[in-house]
């Protein structure tokens, strides 16, 4: 009896060894949650709606409450210098997830990439699976035409509230000038 003890007890101890060993591997691991089908350059091109080169000159935080997600969305703001798909002003938007976790593309500002984006609704989304990298990319190797200039920048509406205001202005001060000279009688 006390043998078949002894015997089950080893046995048991062989097992949670190998448990415990093959937990320990695993500990060792990453797991992300966003995985990305395996895509050519030519492949990210084509799924693309604007691929551009630029450098990151800010990036905004999400404005959050109380909870904080690795989906939350930052937007990061480029200075834009080729165009090579799509339609791109020269300072120009785009958005991804806070974390590689979420499959977000992790940007630095001051840092160059080309951005391999979609545009969904008035958003222009990239993340780790589009294709964007960081510094330049040789066009021809995604199916590219070679990189054009971006678009000017669309005017501020603050400028043209300036604008509009000034003009107002002076036109209701034209007015009240042509008015006040048409009421006034000359003296005889």
């Amino acid at each position: 009896m006390v043998r078949g003890a002894i015997v089950t007890n080893v046995v048991r101890l062989l097992a949670f060894a190998v448990l415990a060993g093959a937990l320990s591997l695993g500990l060792g691991s990453r797991v992300d949650a966003c995985s990305c089908v395996q895509q050519t350059a030519a492949q990210q091109g084509a799924r693309a709606d604007v691929v551009f080169r630029g450098t990151v000159t800010v990036i905004e935080p999400p404005i959050t409450g109380l909870v904080i997600s690795s989906a939350d969305p930052i937007s990061i703001r480029f200075a834009v210098d080729a165009v090579y798909k799509g339609v791109a002003t020269r300072t120009f938007w785009v958005s991804t997830e806070r974390s590689d976790a979420s499959c977000g593309f992790e940007f630095l500002v001051g840092r160059q990439y080309t951005v391999f984006a979609r545009v969904s609704g008035d958003r222009v989304q990239t993340d780790i699976c589009s294709g964007t990298l960081r510094g330049g990319l040789d066009p021809a190797s995604a199916a590219l035409p070679a990189g054009h200039a971006p678009r000017e920048d669309p005017p501020s509406t603050a400028l043209i509230a300036i604008i509009v205001a000034t003009l107002g202005a002076a036109a209701a001060a034209a007015i009240g000038a042509y008015r006040g000279r048409k009421t006034s009688v000359p003296s005889s």
